[in-house]
């Protein structure tokens, strides 16, 4: 079986749908995407670390820092036997590839070409992706806020307020503009509640950007979620064991106070209106509160972009990933 070199990706912010439609992929005949990992972006950040990988004792130092982490990283959701991944990363010689090389297992151990993953947090770092896979192929899938607010107040490993919530989902969406100018061919939006209301339409379109003929079990997904999602993750993506509903949808806002709807229409509600999401429109007076997490949310992301800026200057080794089927 020869592997793709076109990876598939798929992001959004947190609760917008990403796993419905990692499921949905799964079934195709031709693709393989796990459980969410993190061993990608994390092991990107690390680069400095463990320098040139045709350096037989950085290599090694790189395998063991992926299988020792593997809980960390959910490296062990994807069930892998160690003792192949180490056969496989022999050839690796850039970080894209022994990360890639993870994915490509996975499909392998399902017999399917095409391979990938899925993590929302990826929106952030598309540009880093791109480095790692220049031949990706990344779906963004985009949600109302309201409901996605109003869902991860309701997610236990969700720690963050409501206005980072709501910052959260604004720059989500701006990145996602920021990417489709950049990588037009690349990247492709989909509306979470457009998949639930029209599934055959939407996947078609999707399948058509990856390159693969739509299937109909696609639609069947629910019937697989079971072996599909990790057992520690069930309780919080059960709407995937049944068949599509659009009865999540535009549930948020009754879920938000007045002030919450105020505030998110105020923070974002350029972004709402760009994809035709109604917003709660209200006068509101400056908020101390909202003023402290908006210069804690875009602190934190100014420091990793520039700290990753540095890190670029000095490091000057091969990162990307190389098809070598």
């Amino acid at each position: 079986m020869k592997l793709s070199n076109q990876p598939i990706f798929i992001v959004g912010c947190e609760r917008s749908g990403t796993t419905m439609l990692r499921l949905m992929l799964n079934e195709h005949s031709n693709i393989a995407l796990p459980p969410q990992t993190k061993f990608s972006k994390k092991l990107y950040k690390r680069r400095m670390l463990f320098g040139d990988l045709n350096n037989g004792k950085n290599k090694d130092k790189i395998i063991e820092w992926m299988l020792q982490r593997g809980t960390n990283t959910k490296l062990i959701d994807l069930k892998l036997d160690p003792n192949h991944l180490r056969e496989s990363w022999e050839d690796c010689t850039t970080i894209g590839e022994i990360t890639g090389t993870v994915f490509q297992q996975y499909s392998k151990t399902r017999h399917k070409p095409r391979w990938g993953d899925k993590r929302p947090y990826y929106i952030r770092y598309i540009s880093q992706l791109m480095k790692l896979y220049p031949d990706a192929r990344i779906i963004h899938v985009i949600r109302n806020g309201h409901d996605c607010i109003a869902s991860l107040k309701r997610m236990p490993w969700w720690k963050k307020n409501s206005i980072h919530s709501m910052l959260n989902w604004r720059y989500s969406i701006r990145m996602g503009a920021k990417t489709a100018k950049v990588y037009k061919d690349q990247f492709l939006e989909v509306r979470y509640e457009d998949i639930v209301r029209h599934p055959e339409a939407q996947l078609k379109k999707i399948c058509d950007f990856i390159n693969v003929k739509y299937e109909s079990g696609m639609l069947e997904f629910h019937l697989s979620t079971e072996k599909n999602i990790p057992a520690y993750k069930k309780e919080w993506h059960h709407k995937t064991f049944k068949s599509l509903s659009d009865d999540a949808i535009d549930t948020g806002k009754e879920q938000l106070s007045e002030n919450e709807l105020k505030l998110f229409w105020w923070c974002a509600g350029k972004e709402l209106n760009l994809w035709n999401y109604e917003a709660s429109k209200g006068e509101l007076s400056f908020s101390l509160k909202y003023f402290r997490e908006w210069v804690n949310f875009y602190s934190n992301i100014f420091l990793e972009v520039a700290i990753d800026r540095l890190i670029d200057v000095f490091y000057f080794y091969p990162i990307s990933y190389n098809n070598k089927d």
